[in-house]
């Protein structure tokens, strides 16, 4: 997850240097839910909820702790 947090904060904050106008702010992430590609966002019993609230937090522009 925080890697993944490290990931997409960076996304955005390029996405916000770089988008012209804000119908052009957009990131997309690779899966909900591709788990036989190990890529995905839902909770599980490893992690719970951890990639989710590391998403929520670089929306908001949050620290990892």
């Amino acid at each position: 997850p925080d890697v993944y947090f490290d990931w997409l904060s960076w996304c955005m904050q390029a996405m916000e240097r770089e988008a012209d106008t804000p119908d052009n702010r957009l990131i997309f992430i690779n899966a909900w839910n591709e788990w036989a590609e190990g890529a995905h966002l839902e909770p599980d019993r490893k992690y719970g909820y951890a990639f989710l609230q590391a998403t929520k937090q670089a929306l908001y522009g949050a620290r990892r702790q």
